[in-house]
């Protein structure tokens, strides 16, 4: 009971005393800042590309097309344009990656194409700078509602060959039969590997997705920053008094404290942004998260061994994590390489509990590594 009362008191001094420190209280401010500010970022008008939709002459199939793709997707900016030529122009001059301009008769332009589909009789232009990864993806949004528009024409002539005994239906009552089978909402079911269904809008907000993977990145900033202080607490003879053996605890006790303030602060924005999961999930995965930044911290103290070390490591860790872990996109060709840092991890078992394993493997092998180096360097 007593040692537990002097670990608490221990604990709630290294607390105070990191309140203290400008940096950290800077940290601490910038991650609700963050969320926030993302969060406000990605309701605004916003898309990975943007097209400009336009057409050639006053065609109200047109108009009905480009009215319906207007706010259909939050990855394309989708923006009218009055006239073909401004769209072109809008492309030359780089406020569009792409312009997608309907041919004037477009009714009869589809008949035709469907009649004999060949480039002659094509109906949608399509005008851009260069190819783009994500050009060739949005060509796939313009793909389904061309088909959509070519099913309906070919629906008809099939009927009008192959069922003579409809020929007393129009054309408009055959397509509200064809119109009763509305399946573009009933094709898709969002969920989560666990099965959990997921809101469609929910599933569409891209731009809310990376912010637990810059929160997580924040978070092994914070740890490097404590590992800082370490060496500077130790060129200060703080923790002199203690026994060699007992002063990697201290350090461990010195990130856990440093690093889980940040991590209640990012739980405490997440949740008032209301991107958090499941409280119990959510803790189980802060406090392991921590262990694993600590060690992480904790290894690259001992591998650097001076401030400036550290220091010139930093801004290089953050670059690396942001690029290689999945927090804006998982690249497959350097998957292996994400598993050298603790946000992928994090990420992961968001949606992954195999991952909860991991974080708790991750953070034995760092401690090993951690030993290891202290052995061979000759470092405490």
């Amino acid at each position: 009971m007593v040692k537990m009362r002097k670990l608490l008191t221990w604990a709630w001094l290294l607390n105070k005393r990191l309140f203290r420190r400008p940096t950290f209280l800077v940290i601490l401010l910038l991650i609700p800042v963050l969320v926030f500010g993302y969060g406000h970022v990605a309701r605004q008008e916003s898309g990975m590309v943007t097209v400009v939709l336009a057409q050639e002459g006053e065609d109200p199939l047109a108009r009905q097309i480009m009215d319906d793709l207007m706010g259909s997707s939050q990855l394309i900016l989708f923006r009218d344009c009055e006239s073909d030529r401004e769209a072109v122009d809008q492309v030359a001059h780089g406020k569009a990656d792409a312009a997608w301009i309907f041919a004037d008769g477009l009714e009869e332009r589809i008949e035709a194409f469907t009649a004999e589909p060949d480039a002659d009789n094509a109906f949608i232009r399509v005008v851009q700078r260069e190819e783009q990864v994500m050009l060739m993806l949005t060509r796939e949004v313009l793909g389904g509602k061309a088909l959509d528009l070519c099913a309906e024409r070919v629906y008809i002539r099939f009927i009008r060959e192959k069922l003579p005994e409809m020929d007393h239906l129009s054309d408009d009552a055959l397509l509200e039969l064809y119109n009763t089978t509305a399946l573009s909402g009933q094709l898709f079911r969002f969920e989560q590997t666990d099965g959990t269904a997921v809101d469609r809008e929910q599933a569409d907000g891209y731009l809310l997705t990376p912010v637990r993977g810059l929160l997580a990145v924040v978070i092994v900033l914070c740890g490097m920053a404590t590992a800082m202080y370490y060496i500077h607490d130790c060129q200060l003879g703080t923790f002199a008094w203690l026994p060699v053996g007992l002063r990697p605890g201290a350090e461990l006790g010195c990130q856990m404290v440093s690093v889980l303030n940040v991590c209640a602060v990012s739980l405490i924005s997440l949740a008032a942004a209301g991107l958090a999961g499941p409280l119990a999930m959510e803790l189980v995965l802060v406090l392991l998260y921590s262990l694993c930044v600590a060690a992480f911290s904790m290894l690259l103290r001992r591998l650097c061994g001076s401030i400036r070390g550290l220091g010139t490591m930093i801004p290089l860790a953050v670059i690396v994590m942001l690029l290689v872990c999945p927090v804006f996109f998982d690249l497959g060709a350097l998957r292996m390489a994400q598993f050298l840092f603790p946000p992928t991890y994090y990420i992961n078992a968001v949606y992954n509990s195999d991952y909860v394993l991991y974080m708790l493997l991750y953070t034995v092998i760092c401690g090993c590594l951690y030993w290891l180096a202290g052995k061979v360097l000759k470092r405490d």
